[in-house]
């Protein structure tokens, strides 16, 4: 029998569901009202994000893509500190030309209580990639 996952886990993965959605509305679904939103490395200079500026600027991003998914190579929960680390790959298709993006990073994921709300992300990206994303495909406010 599979273990049942736990609430931490289930967000999450509801959670990288919403990015694959493109749908800003099913994304922000289990933010917290006080979310954040990190970019690292800091190198990077990329603005941390409130909920709002978060979704505006996945709302960009979703505008380029005709297809989107986050795909976990590995979900790693932290009971303790009400984290849950993924390491997912990203695979997607613009909707302009036939071009296709992939990527990977790793999220350090912190959630309420209880489970059920994303509060923090800290997302750990390619940096050679979040600059050929800047340079060639980047909505504004990327």
């Amino acid at each position: 029998m599979e273990p049942v996952p736990s609430t931490r886990i289930s967000t999450v993965n509801a959670l990288l569901d919403g990015y694959g959605s493109l749908s800003v509305t099913q994304l922000l679904k289990h933010l917290a009202a006080d979310f954040r939103h990190r970019v690292l490395p800091h190198s990077l200079q990329m603005e941390e994000c409130d909920k709002e500026s978060f979704a505006k600027k996945a709302e960009g991003i979703f505008e380029i893509f005709a297809e989107f998914r986050m795909i976990p190579q590995s979900i790693a929960e932290d009971v303790k500190r009400g984290m849950v680390i993924v390491h997912a790959y990203m695979d997607g298709t613009f909707k302009i030309g036939s071009g296709k993006w992939k990527n990977e990073c790793v999220m350090i994921i912190q959630l309420s209580p209880d489970g059920t709300k994303v509060l923090e992300i800290q997302e750990f990206v390619d940096s050679a990639k979040a600059l050929e994303m800047r340079k060639k495909h980047a909505p504004k406010n990327f």
